[in-house]
């Protein structure tokens, strides 16, 4: 499958990078998770432009479903939804960047729904997209290092990317769990 994509990347020529950013946008809009995509980069791409476009994809894809959610269904949701995720809405808000990259920092979270949730949100669409270009590097980065390195398991490429890979989702395990303490339950 790799070979094929390499076929058609190529056969693209300068444009190939440009399509890849360009699906891997539409791809996070449509709600399909990135990992696939992410180590396909590695593969097609190599560590550094990998990242480079899957960063630039996935921040393209984050706003474009940051404004679908911000433009059909602010003001329709924020009657329907309870005081704890008002509390969460501004809580973040009032954080604005950090708090968007500590969320984005949480592979756990699901990023393609947090695109849509924080276009439903009171967070500022500069302070989203900042957030969401910044908070989505380490992860970007292991992933794609992870797809360069997979054709060659008993690489050390490999058991590093994999080890970070491993590291960011226990970090993001704990993180998590620190952020919601730290919401207000209300009451």
């Amino acid at each position: 499958m790799i070979d094929q994509l390499r076929s058609l990347v190529d056969a693209a020529g300068p444009l190939g990078p440009a399509a890849f950013v360009a699906a891997y946008a539409l791809l996070t809009v449509a709600l399909v998770p990135g990992t696939i995509p992410s180590l396909a980069a590695g593969a097609l791409f190599g560590p550094v432009w990998g990242s480079l476009l899957v960063i630039a994809g996935a921040t393209v894809g984050a706003v474009g479903a940051f404004e679908v959610a911000r433009r059909i269904g602010r003001q329709r949701t924020r009657r329907l939804v309870g005081e704890r995720v008002l509390r969460a809405d501004a809580w973040v808000q009032r954080r604005g960047v950090p708090g968007v990259i500590g969320l984005r920092l949480l592979p756990v979270v699901p990023f393609n729904a947090l695109n849509y949730a924080f276009g439903l949100s009171s967070v500022r669409r500069r302070d989203h997209a900042i957030g969401t270009a910044v908070g989505i590097v380490p992860g970007s980065v292991a992933f794609v290092a992870l797809g360069d390195s997979i054709a060659d398991p008993g690489s050390v490429g490999f058991k590093a990317s994999l080890g970070t890979v491993a590291g960011l989702v226990t970090a993001s395990v704990v993180r998590s769990r620190r952020i919601t303490r730290s919401v207000p339950s209300g009451g």
